[in-house]
């Protein structure tokens, strides 16, 4: 492994706590029990630290899935499709405070990063990562040593597709792109710029490791049409992907239609109505609305 790496992504794992997280801990202690491993805080409730009328986001690391489920069925959907998505409000000062958490297996996390063509996963540990809760130190040292792998695949499939003069500001602001676009999601055209800019330290830190010593060779035109080859799969196996843990998540995630309508409101201002016909049954009335946002570009 990369010394010079791991070094950087471990000092960046930093403890995040509050009574608001505490009490999110606390709930996930006593779903989850013994099989609770770690619970990684990330996404833009880590960086801002606001969380009224907010999301937070959870990942939730267990053990083994037959230990964390008691129902069969979840277990399988795991295993099958990581990761198994939840919604979870607590009450703190009569406040209410919304989360949704993502579950995943040690060993699931490590194939999942290590071995996926797709880059659900190894985009999202390549970003910067807090944790909330974890049962030794020795889980804090694996987070980071799958955030290494992580970033080294993220920029190995990246650093071919970048256009121009090679900086680090365009290796990164070029492969949030790619990954957004390999997924449905309603995120508009700056928001690779604005997560970079948010956490550029963090991510020029990453580069500085992986190219420490090292040529920027300008690519061949062979290899950058093999890689856009490959990010142009990554995409339509994505929106497939995307649309399974949608269809997945309704099985798991309470109010997950209403979740769904607000995040493609919060990014693109586009108001959502949401049916009482859509909230029973999903699955039967949201391919017109996915369609129709699809077609304008509101989700890719």
């Amino acid at each position: 492994m990369n010394e010079s790496l791991y070094q950087h992504v471990y000092s960046s794992l930093q403890y995040q706590q509050d009574d608001v997280l505490e009490k999110f801990v606390e709930a996930l202690k006593a779903d989850y029990k013994q099989s609770l491993l770690g619970v990684i805080f990330y996404g833009s409730c880590m960086r801002t630290r606001e969380y009224q009328g907010a999301m937070l986001d959870f990942y939730v690391i267990v053990d083994e899935y037959k230990h964390a489920y008691s129902s069969r069925w979840h277990s399988i959907a795991n295993k099958i499709l990581p990761p198994n998505v939840f919604y979870l409000q607590v009450k703190l000062h009569g406040q209410f405070y919304r989360s949704k958490y993502a579950v995943v297996s040690q060993s699931g996390l490590n194939s999942a990063v290590e071995k996926s063509f797709h880059p659900y996963f190894w985009a999202r540990f390549t970003q910067p990562l807090s944790y909330i809760y974890v049962v030794n130190d020795d889980v804090k040292k694996w987070i980071a040593s799958v955030q290494c792998v992580a970033a080294t695949i993220f920029v190995d499939s990246v650093k071919d597709s970048v256009e121009g003069k090679f900086s680090s500001e365009a290796l990164w602001k070029k492969g949030l792109q790619l990954t957004y676009s390999a997924e449905l999601r309603a995120e508009n055209k700056q928001r690779a710029g604005v997560i970079y800019n948010s956490q550029r330290d963090f991510y020029d830190g990453i580069t500085a490791a992986l190219f420490s010593g090292k040529s920027n060779d300008v690519p061949s035109s062979k290899v950058r049409i093999l890689t856009s080859i490959k990010w142009k799969l990554r995409a339509i196996l994505g929106k497939v992907l995307s649309v399974l843990r949608l269809m997945k998540a309704t099985t798991t995630f309470v109010n997950g239609v209403d979740y769904i309508a607000w995040k493609i409101e919060r990014h693109t201002g586009e108001q959502v109505i949401v049916s009482d016909k859509l909230r029973k049954y999903p699955l039967i009335y949201c391919w017109p609305l996915l369609f129709k946002f699809y077609k304008q570009g509101k989700i890719r």
